[in-house]
């Protein structure tokens, strides 16, 4: 029976997306795995899009989708915003990129640094890999010390230092040991191991680099006081703390630094900065920033790249951003709350003993039979399940995350959430003879 739900699942799902099929075998001729991006692939092949608009997606084959991955974080008033896409239009005309200062370099900086308590300062570039990079390169500068502390299951982007360890799955092949030589890790959510590690690294420890909550890797929300001990040891033994919010920013108009009250030294932010176009963006106190400063620097650090402060990306973001107020970040969170309660409601009326973790707009589901605060209970949730549940509701007609995880839109309506919820409960009700024959762990 088990084999017969994963392969009904799967050849109407190739039965629906032919479109999507032709198109996989056509471009692996070009690009190795047929995605530009690791993330974008799945068995049995990946989906193609034609175009998005609001809360939707559309497919070559004419279908229509419910949008919750909004380009894994990076679209928070879903596709095609007019406010956006006027932005955009109206500044291209007069051209991109002029290898300049900008007024909307100082607009969108000005923005962020009224909203970010953590902002004095900030500079620009073009990805969230890039603005983690450049934060650690800072606080190397900065400190004069080289050991970074990182938690196990935080995501920081794809650079060599930070890329190794993070989750499992990744292939960390072709990164020089002598890369991760001076970077350190300790469990997510253990006060105790991270204070211990600053404390007898201190001497040679230029920074903690953390998500505030874990994002890719599980939205694993901190333990009561875990950030506030973290800023604690971290004040007191002289090491610079960042925060990583490209993916926590959207949780709170200033991030879940505003959120929980806890200021780093240093933030990197991106994704729903740039209105759906590539940014990356780090910035922190003013006496760290200066390092860069011409002014007051004899030799600043050194920091180019030919589409920093991209001035298109600047329009985009400002446009995107001043939308996303207090009360948009209160909508958004409200339709985010209101999943959840359906979510929970689901798991118990199909007796279910597994979980979601949710804050403001984002949730991952896990089929793990226990409540989730570290990185290590989430790599136990059950890989099958989840690549199941992906393909089912792709053939229900929503576009979500292979590992379970939904992140929502401001245009996302609240029928269209409750509706979200049924196709989810349709799901687990076709996935609960495989559960109850291999994964009865998952059952009240």
């Amino acid at each position: 029976m088990t084999r017969n739900i994963a392969r009904k699942i799967a050849e109407e799902y190739k039965e629906k997306f032919r479109e999507s099929r032709t198109r996989h075998e056509r471009l692996i001729q070009y690009i190795p795995g047929g995605a530009t991006r690791s993330l974008s692939y799945f068995k049995p092949f990946p989906i193609h899009i034609s175009h998005g608009k609001g809360a939707h997606v559309y497919t070559h084959e004419g279908h229509k989708l419910l949008d919750v991955t909004n380009a894994y974080g990076a679209l928070v008033h879903g596709h095609g915003d007019p406010d956006v896409v006027r932005a955009v239009q109206e500044g291209i005309e007069k051209g991109s990129q002029y290898s300049t200062p900008t007024d909307g370099q100082y607009r969108l900086a000005k923005l962020l640094c009224d909203r970010v308590p953590g902002f004095d300062r900030v500079r620009f570039l073009n990805s969230g890999t890039e603005a983690t990079l450049f934060a650690l390169r800072t606080a190397r500068a900065y400190t004069g010390k080289d050991k970074i502390l990182k938690m196990s299951g935080g995501f920081h982007g794809t650079h060599d230092c930070v890329a190794a360890s993070t989750k499992k799955n990744v292939i960390t092949a072709g990164i020089p040991t002598g890369m991760t030589r001076d970077m350190l890790e300790v469990p997510f959510n253990d006060g105790e191991a991270v204070e211990k590690a600053v404390r007898e690294n201190a001497s040679d420890l230029a920074a903690v680099i953390m998500e505030p909550f874990l994002g890719a890797g599980g939205v694993v929300l901190p333990r009561e006081d875990y950030l506030q001990r973290v800023r604690q040891v971290t004040r007191d033994n002289g090491v610079l703390l960042i925060f990583d919010e490209i993916f926590s920013f959207r949780v709170d108009t200033g991030g879940c630094q505003n959120l929980y009250g806890v200021i780093p030294d240093l933030t990197t932010v991106g994704k729903v900065v740039g209105g759906g176009l590539p940014i990356g963006v780090f910035g922190g106190r003013k006496e760290i920033m200066d390092i860069f400063c011409h002014e007051s620097t004899e030799k600043p650090l050194y920091h180019s790249g030919t589409f920093n402060g991209y001035e298109t990306v600047m329009q985009a973001g400002f446009a995107a951003m001043s939308k996303f107020d207090g009360p948009a970040v209160a909508s958004i969170n409200k339709m985010g709350d209101l999943f959840q309660e359906r979510l929970v409601h689901s798991f118990r009326a199909n007796g279910l003993n597994i979980r979601s973790n949710q804050i403001g707009s984002i949730l991952n589901l896990h089929f793990v039979n226990q409540d989730i605060f570290t990185a290590e209970q989430v790599l136990n949730s059950v890989e099958e399940l989840h690549g199941l549940m992906h393909l089912s509701l792709l053939n229900r007609g929503v576009f979500t995350i292979p590992r379970g995880l939904f992140i929502l839109s401001t245009v996302i309506t609240e029928q269209e959430v409750l509706d979200l919820g049924d196709k989810i409960d349709e799901t687990l009700k076709e996935l609960l003879p495989l559960i109850e024959e291999k994964y009865n762990h998952l059952l009240l």
